[in-house]
């Protein structure tokens, strides 16, 4: 798989190719992934996912938190990559992209840009200024380039993926709905529609190093500014550390002890029997299920009793 950010340096002709923000690549952007894939195969053609290094709606919504996205680009990247994809187009979007009309998009990206042969969307895709291009106007202003149109029926896709796995969400899978269900702290909804665990990365950093005083260490952990975080409290974590995987502890929310307590938020992993010095270390914490919501101490003798029922329940 290759990776291209210039439309320029991607020579490909006659590809299939599908386009999207693909926050979070979750079960419902699988069907379309798997679409173009197969196609490619069967068609002979190279396949190409156009997405976008900047999320149109953090550009166009100024009320869009800072902390939204539910994957940084790397992250992104590492999980196109497991489907098969044999080219990822990484376009910054900007307000030259987004006054751009469905029709120019089609004529100056599509056609002369990527010289496209088969173009996959969901049903309710859209694009262009103002959404002016959908799933069924799509069908039009492609034709006459000579663009082969294939619609997914996301639909059906999610309600055969729900009868699989036995979910028991309700309604369209979505990064928005993804998004909603991590901030109310309902990892497991959230679980089923990405079809993988959310992580979190970070470089480990230094603290204030209070946790060693109750024989519960932390690395504190300093992720993408742009990553949308879960709930606050504590969550039972898987964690990748230079290949090796490890088991312990979250936590995302205040100093937990009340004559210590200020507003500042802190990200804290703690590691299950480690004891290793691993400042500036690039660390993946999977978040496995969630605990319990934050508390506040009086004492840190309350902390650590509190603390070590947590890792008693996560070690079962």
């Amino acid at each position: 798989m290759a990776v291209f950010y210039n439309i320029d340096d991607l020579h490909v002709d006659a590809p299939v190719v599908t386009i999207g923000s693909f926050d979070g690549v979750h079960c419902g952007h699988r069907a379309l992934l798997q679409q173009v894939v197969d196609l490619a195969n069967q068609k002979g053609c190279r396949s190409v996912v156009l997405t976008f290094a900047t999320h149109p709606r953090m550009l166009l919504d100024a009320s869009t938190p800072a902390r939204w996205l539910l994957n940084t680009l790397d992250e992104k990247v590492a999980l196109l990559s497991q489907y098969g994809i044999d080219n990822i187009l990484m376009l910054p979007f900007d307000r030259t992209m987004a006054q751009m009309s469905a029709p120019d998009f089609i004529r100056n990206m599509m056609m002369e840009k990527l010289k496209t042969k088969y173009w996959v969307v969901g049903e309710d895709h859209s694009f262009g200024k103002d959404k002016g291009g959908n799933a069924e106007n799509i069908l039009l202003l492609a034709k006459s380039y000579n663009i082969e149109v294939v619609k997914v029926n996301l639909k059906e896709y999610e309600r055969g993926n729900a009868e699989h796995t036995q979910s028991s969400f309700a309604g369209k899978i979505s990064s928005s709905a993804i998004r909603q269900a991590l901030l109310d702290g309902n990892l497991e909804t959230a679980h089923r529609m990405l079809g993988y665990d959310y992580h979190i990365s970070g470089k480990v950093i230094a603290g204030n190093q209070l946790g060693r005083t109750i024989d519960f260490p932390t690395a504190n952990i300093k992720p993408d500014s742009c990553k949308l975080l879960p709930k606050e409290g504590v969550y039972s974590a898987n964690i990748r550390l230079d290949g090796e995987t490890l088991k312990g502890m979250l936590y995302i929310g205040k100093q937990p002890v009340m004559k210590t307590h200020s507003e500042q938020s802190y990200i804290e992993v703690h590691i299950f029997d480690f004891d290793r010095n691993i400042y500036g270390k690039e660390l993946q914490i999977s978040l496995s299920h969630r605990i319990r919501d934050c508390l506040v101490f009086d004492s840190m003798e309350q902390l650590k009793a509190q603390l070590q029922q947590d890792k008693k329940r996560i070690k079962g």
